[in-house]
């Protein structure tokens, strides 16, 4: 093995680890990522399906590497510190205020990692891979939050193997795509009501207490004339009867005084899966100066295996077997299919330092309408409808270089929410956003260059009216989101 191929191989290798190190890290309003490039992130990703300017091309358009003259590989670390500032309020399932914080921010900064890496085969051929993760979120709420019924933890990863291949057909067409496998894990928690539980089997055992304690005091009522009337058998029959009456009375009202005092459980869910998709994608190249780039990635769907987990009252049996056996330990499964996306980008050269160029892409997030997890016993433990619509991202960008070594890059972008407003969740508060970007790129030497990208992300306001059973109560109120991303990137070919 070459010194050259070595390097590129412990980089690869350095690369996948850190993918996977930082993966359950990644964050994004909604679930998908585009933070794959820094370079990429200062143009506002516009153009990225038509630019094939380094092996990040291998993820956005594998058609692209053919415009690559030699050996590469690259690795990029992007910083992502969202807020979601929620202001609102929680009516329990008797009309009050939840307890808790009401304004919250629970959206947390974290760090996302990809590596891509090229090799010309021939003048014709590349082959090349990605490591990425396109789709991910977290958010972690406290677990004194208003809302904590409806989300406490949501952490959702999609590690993604691409390993794809690019022809050149002629001078003007390429053409590129292969096999990927996606890992997806979904770790989700929420607060559990059994005070709400309790108070209504609290009701239940203090109406029986009363009706035992009536009963009790009839049937002592019932002795005492029997005395009198000299039926001695009789009153001690009547005696007995008001004892076992009485007797229960007191346990009922022991067990309506426990069950009142039941506070907050938590659930947990934990399930994970692997599948299989393709990438295609195409590049014409109308002259030295302009080119055009399509990409097709193409949906995964995935039925994640894992278990439900429950911490309960240890008095929950009071409850009943229903309720005692809805929330128990169990194996579980849930589908979901993440989208496939179309992506369209131009590229032009105004002349020997300024470039500008744009992208449009479609995504299929109407797969999304509902996620249901199905117990062990073949019984649904939850059901959530999402009903979310499919979404475009329109993006306008540039670029200038400044003498032989700095570029500077700035772009500017749409970026449509695929949650309707009426099924907005506290889990995914998205809404629709605008991107403003900026970066610089520095030509170190022939064979290496360093990106550096930030973009500032405006949002709507997202107004939220959640309503997911009556244990949840009602959650009201409205997010303000924006984020800051940060992106470095280092290329080296040989």
């Amino acid at each position: 093995m070459s010194f050259s191929t070595r390097n590129a191989t412990v980089v690869s290798c350095l690369g996948l680890a850190v993918v996977c190190g930082w993966a359950d890290a990644a964050h994004a309003s909604g679930f998908a990522l585009r933070e794959q490039s820094a370079e990429g992130l200062g143009d506002a990703y516009a153009g990225q399906t038509a630019k094939a300017y380094n092996s990040s091309t291998a993820y956005y358009n594998p058609a692209g590497m053919t415009n690559l003259e030699t050996n590469e590989v690259a690795g990029t670390t992007t910083w992502i510190s969202p807020d979601a500032n929620f202001k609102g309020s929680n009516s329990n399932v008797v009309g009050g205020s939840v307890n808790g914080r009401q304004d919250f921010n629970a959206i947390t900064a974290a760090m996302v990692g990809s590596v891509f890496g090229v090799w010309k085969a021939s003048p014709d051929w590349r082959f090349g891979l990605s490591v990425a993760v396109p789709y991910g979120m977290r958010s972690d709420y406290k677990v004194n939050w208003g809302g904590r019924y409806q989300a406490l933890a949501s952490d959702i990863t999609d590690v993604d193997v691409s390993m794809v291949t690019a022809y050149r057909i002629n001078d003007h067409w390429s053409v590129g795509g292969g096999p990927r496998v996606d890992y997806l894990k979904v770790r989700l928690s929420q607060a559990v009501n059994f005070n709400a539980i309790g108070l209504s089997a609290a009701q239940s055992y203090a109406a029986g207490a009363s009706q035992a304690a009536t009963a009790a005091a009839q049937l002592q009522n019932a002795a005492q004339a029997a005395a009198a009337a000299g039926q001695a058998q009789a009153a001690a029959a009547y005696a007995a009867q008001a004892q076992a009456a009485a007797s229960q009375a007191r346990t009922l009202a022991a067990n309506a005084q426990t069950t009142a005092s039941w506070g907050d459980g938590l659930s947990k869910l934990e399930g994970d899966d692997y599948a299989v998709g393709y990438n295609l994608g195409v590049l014409y190249e109308l002259d030295r100066n302009t080119r055009f780039g399509l990409d097709y990635r193409s949906r995964s769907s995935h039925t994640l295996s894992g278990t439900v987990t429950n911490q309960t009252p240890a008095t929950l049996s009071l409850a009943g077997a229903p309720v005692a056996g809805r929330f128990s330990n169990q194996n579980a499964t849930g589908k979901i299919t993440l989208p496939d996306s179309l992506n369209i980008g131009v590229y032009h050269d105004i002349n020997s330092r300024w470039a500008v160029m744009s992208d449009i892409q479609w995504t299929h997030w109407s797969l999304f309408q509902q996620l249901n997890v199905i117990g062990a016993n073949g019984q649904a433990i939850s059901s959530t409808q999402e009903n979310w619509q499919d979404t475009w991202f329109f993006s306008l960008g540039t670029h200038y270089k400044i003498g032989d070594k700095w570029v500077l890059h700035g772009g500017v972008a749409f970026d449509q929410s695929p949650v309707k407003d009426q099924y907005r969740t506290a889990r995914v508060p998205d809404s629709d956003r605008y991107w403003l970007s900026t970066g610089v790129s520095y030509i170190i030497s022939a064979n290496t260059e360093a990106h550096l990208g930030y973009t500032h992300i405006f949002a709507d306001k997202a107004t939220i009216r959640e309503s997911a059973n009556a244990l949840a109560g009602v959650l009201t109120g409205s997010y303000d989101n924006s984020a800051d991303t940060f992106s470095s990137s280092f290329v080296v070919r040989f």
